[in-house]
């Protein structure tokens, strides 16, 4: 996939084009609805589809102390709407300027940058310019007069309402991963480098693989049933987000993440880890023996065996919640 950053690039896209916009935080099933329509209809019109979105955040700009934290970075948002079919993706600068600008300005700018034919086509909440004014009505009343073809497209519910990315995050901050998952339409996951740590965990018997992720939102304090793709081979983990409070003896990073992988001795220092969680076991709890933490341990994993067995495809895919 393409990556341009200027709107006039996109003049040499292959037309008809078809545009897929909206920031797209998580790349969740409502996301992807909107993608996907505009992948369709450029297979049906012989054509091309590109998505468009914004870096950083509006919010990171206009009100920083209000900006949301992120479900992907850019780069993970980048690598996933690459795997909807677009042909490229155009990454806007969000400045105090483009927020400034006037939301019937911003559409005639877009659409003297695209070839013809071309097409918009936004989710139903989709808004734009200054004061986030614009928005599908204000689309509607222009596209017409720009030769400018739109397709709306309306929400993706999850139990009677929208998903949206502020409510796969309110899942994810609770632990409740298997929600989360059921809106994201992938198991949520976090990236980062594995570090050297204390080798607690292999005195005990457990070896953990360390890292501090790069994420933004990650799960609460405690135990979950894990995994990750390493060297093309699923490997099924229990995860461990410790608990400062309850650790007296060190102070952990705040968003480290311990993983030991089920049934193999991997080597995986200084390489790039991307752990997804599948459910959350338990809370983080205080032991002081380390023959009754080792035994908790041992439990842990039983139950991360038990709890992905319905999961875990032939293929050794991972199924989601309601359709293994």
């Amino acid at each position: 996939m393409r990556v341009l950053h200027e709107l006039s690039e996109l003049a040499l896209a292959m037309a008809p084009l078809e545009v897929a916009a909206g920031f797209f935080d998580g790349v969740h099933r409502g996301h992807q609805r909107v993608i996907h329509e505009a992948v369709l209809r450029a297979q049906a019109a012989g054509g091309a589809a590109w998505a468009l979105t914004l870096e950083p955040h509006p919010l990171r700009i206009l009100q920083p102390a209000a900006a949301p934290p992120l479900l992907t970075t850019l780069e993970q948002k980048l690598e996933l709407i690459g795997q909807l079919g677009v042909a490229g993706c155009v990454v806007l600068e969000f400045t105090r300027a483009l927020a400034a600008e006037e939301p019937e300005a911003f559409v005639r700018r877009l659409r003297a940058a695209l070839p013809s034919p071309a097409s918009l086509v936004v989710g139903a909440n989709w808004t734009f310019g200054q004061a986030a004014r614009g928005n599908t009505n204000v689309l509607r009343r222009l596209a017409p007069k720009l030769e400018l073809g739109l397709r709306i497209v309306e929400p993706v519910f999850w139990t009677d309402a929208p998903i949206s990315s502020t409510r796969i995050r309110q899942q994810i901050i609770q632990g409740h991963m298997e929600e989360a998952a059921c809106m994201l339409g992938r198991y949520y996951s976090v990236r980062g480098a594995v570090l050297a740590g204390r080798g607690y965990g292999r005195q005990l018997g457990f070896p953990t693989a360390n890292l501090t992720p790069v994420d933004e939102v990650l799960p609460p304090p405690g135990v979950y049933a894990a995994s990750a793709l390493i060297d093309g081979v699923r490997h099924l983990g229990a995860a461990f987000r410790p608990d400062p409070a309850l650790l007296m003896e060190f102070t952990p990073p705040a968003n480290l993440v311990e993983v030991h992988f089920l049934d193999a001795q991997l080597q995986l220092y200084d390489r790039a880890l991307e752990v997804f969680f599948i459910s959350r076991l338990r809370d983080v709890r205080r032991f002081d023996k380390p023959a009754a933490l080792r035994a908790q341990i041992a439990r842990d994993v039983e139950d991360v065996r038990r709890l992905t067995a319905a999961y875990v495809t032939p293929q050794g895919d991972l199924a989601l919640p309601g359709q293994a």
